[in-house]
């Protein structure tokens, strides 16, 4: 808002102009005496088309019209400042003790260009001889003060090449009181900045030294659409700096993203759709921002720490260390977006509703965060430690300690949105309860249990349910002492009676152990291990994550019982995620029977035929009078044979 300021003192500049026309009488020659003090003052030229007006009724003073102030040779041909009319009255008193006090001060519709070039040299720099030559020649004035000075309906037009911005001020009417040029100053104005209004208010304790580049007491408000931001310290605006305390209460923030001329990102509630603040700022002259000891509401959560803000490269860098009691973030996980589709309600699926990350390309940075508790809506995490880093749209989580489930949740996650939304990471949990996770996650609370797991994933997608139906990854688990309830393996394989399912019943486990990998969302399993008191088991099946459908088989391989050895009966799990069905899985049991009855006859037949071939080949040596020995079998004894028997006959057709 620096420029602001110089706008406002280059208006004070016309007012001096007046003043010493004023002092310049006969009226004829007013306006070309005023033109040539003010060029040898400034070194800028001065017109006033309009003629020169001195007033004497009901106050001393001077009108202007028409009045031009050229602009720098470098920046272009429009003169820095146009005023049609400018308004001047003054003190009688104070004028004859040499001092200048402008009781009104009024100029309708000014002009004001302002611009820097990129080795920082300003068309404004003139600013510097406002109170005239220091030899004390003719156009000295002792002091001037400003009881009260308007403006209305201005245009302010500002062009930065070192910081590369430009920026458009329209409909200003601004209030100005001025103690002396370097005393105290007060301005309150209101306008219109890429077309969103804004007011502010602010005092000075020395104009001239501010415009100068020293740093100065200053107090100021500033109010955009529901949005005030407060300040009490030192600033100065050349280089920008500031020290002091800080309040904010932004109510709006889509007012904010408009007056800097940016588009507004979703805000998920609790994330600051509404924010408080105070603390310490202070602002460095290579555009650092540091916001210590403070407090931030957002929303319905509290946090305490610091803030620190790099705004001189092209994306604001944020360095926080922030901490809390009982934060709520559960909005994050709620669907808001009617236009882009809500849960599927028919399949019972995941929620098709865009998620909108965007917010990760408005800054780069990194965190560190503490917390008592976290609700993440669809997740309740108790004390947490962790910490982040964000560049460039994707944003890592590195959690140190997580409390979740009852159980600590160590290791990566990713959010990465560049060229399109995917998330990932790298997991450990331990003693999680098992019955909380399927609960929250699946709508399945029948099994209880402690357990470790190792997970690494990774999904992509727009929404909740591509990212589901996209997931890949690897992981293993292993599941301490519990239950399962609704549902007695025992029973039911002793009973062959599917009946042995529902409330009441159960299956006390001692441990369960699998590993398994995604693919297209779906996680495939093959070596469950299930260790019970009655029922020892393996199993093997898919859970479609995306669908949310289960189709998996529990194998029992050994049932100790006091009456018979050992029995298996398969049990069949499938379903949705919201009906899942258990029941003995009897036609596998009918074909792996009918599967061992046909390998029994099988090798029945195949030993009768062994047989068979035994007799057969017993006669045959009879009957040749061969016998079988030494390693041979019969049909190498009569082959034998008969190589010895063509061997005599060969012998006597020779003899």
């Amino acid at each position: 808002m620096r420029w602001i300021f110089r706008a406002l003192g280059t208006l004070v500049v016309l007012a001096v102009v007046a003043l010493a026309a004023l002092l310049l009488f006969p009226t004829e020659r007013i306006a070309r005496v005023a033109e040539s003090q003010f060029e040898q003052a400034t070194g800028r030229a001065l017109s006033i088309k309009g003629g020169v007006s001195p007033t004497l009724w009901p106050r001393l003073g001077v009108t202007l019209e028409d009045v031009t102030i050229s602009n720098a040779d470098w920046a272009g041909a429009e003169p820095m400042v146009e005023a049609g009319r400018l308004d001047v009255g003054v003190g009688v008193s104070a004028l004859i003790g040499g001092d200048v006090v402008v009781e009104a001060f009024e100029v309708d519709g000014p002009v004001i260009r302002l611009s820097r070039r990129a080795d920082g040299v300003a068309n404004w720099d003139f600013l510097t001889n406002l109170g005239g030559a220091d030899d004390g020649g003719p156009s000295r004035i002792n002091s001037v003060s400003l009881p009260k000075g308007t403006i209305t309906g201005g245009l302010v037009a500002f062009e930065d090449a070192v910081a590369g911005v430009s920026h458009r001020l329209t409909a200003l009417d601004a209030t100005l009181r001025l103690d002396d040029l370097a005393g105290a100053a007060q301005v309150d104005l209101s306008a219109l900045l890429s077309d969103q209004s804004f007011s502010l208010s602010a005092e000075v304790n020395g104009l001239q030294p501010l415009l100068d580049g020293g740093v100065q007491g200053l107090t100021a408000t500033l109010v955009v659409g529901d949005n005030q931001v407060s300040f009490d310290g030192v600033a100065g605006i050349e280089p920008a700096q500031a020290k002091g305390g800080l309040e904010a209460s932004l109510r709006d923030p889509g007012s904010l993203f408009a007056l800097a001329g940016l588009s507004a990102p979703r805000i998920p509630e609790g994330l600051g759709q509404r924010i408080e603040a105070d603390g310490n700022l202070t602002l460095t002259p290579d555009s650092t921002v540091f916001f210590r000891n403070a407090t931030l509401v957002l929303d319905q959560n509290r946090l305490a720490g610091d803030v620190d803000v790099d705004l001189s490269g092209a994306v604001p860098q944020v360095t926080a260390r922030l901490a809390g009691d009982v934060l709520d973030f559960s909005a994050m996980s709620t669907d808001t977006s009617e236009e882009d589709g809500a849960a599927n309600v028919d399949s019972g699926g995941w929620s098709t509703a865009r998620l909108d990350v965007s917010g990760l390309s408005a800054v780069n940075g990194e965190f560190s965060f503490k917390a008592n508790a976290v609700d993440l809506g669809s997740l309740q995490l108790g004390p947490t430690d962790m910490v982040g880093a964000l560049e460039r749209s994707r944003m890592v989580f590195t959690l140190n300690q997580v409390t979740a489930f009852d159980g600590t949740v160590t290791g990566q996650f990713v959010i990465n949105n560049r060229g399109g939304l995917s998330v990932g990471g790298d997991l450990a949990a331990s003693g999680v309860a098992m019955q909380q996770v399927l609960n929250d996650f699946a709508g399945f609370d029948r099994l209880r249990g402690d357990a470790g797991l190792q997970l690494k994933f990774l999904g992509s997608g727009g929404n909740m349910d591509a990212i589901m139906r996209s997931l890949s990854g690897t992981g293993a688990l292993a599941v301490g002492a519990g239950e399962l309830e609704g549902l007695d393996i025992a029973g039911m394989i002793r009973n062959l009676d599917a009946a042995y399912v529902g409330e009441g019943s159960k299956t006390v486990f001692d441990a369960i152990t699998a590993g398994f990998e995604i693919a297209g969302g779906v996680l495939r399993n093959d070596d469950l291990n299930f260790d019970a008191k009655l029922v020892t088991a393996t199993g093997a099946g898919t859970l479609d994550l995306g669908r949310q459908e289960v189709d998996y088989r529990l194998i029992p391989v050994a049932l100790a019982r006091e009456d018979s050895s050992g029995f298996s009966v398969p049990v069949k799990i499938t379903g949705p995620w919201s009906d899942i069905r258990f029941r003995p899985d009897l036609k596998w049991l009918a074909d792996r029977e009918l599967a061992e009855e046909k390998e029994a006859l099988k090798a029945k037949a195949r030993a009768r035929e062994d047989a068979l071939k035994a007799e057969a080949e017993a006669k045959l040596a009879r009957e040749l009078g061969v016998e079988a020995g030494d390693g041979r079998s019969v049909e190498e004894a009569v082959k034998d044979k008969i190589e010895d028997q063509a061997k005599n006959a060969l012998r006597r057709l020779f003899d």
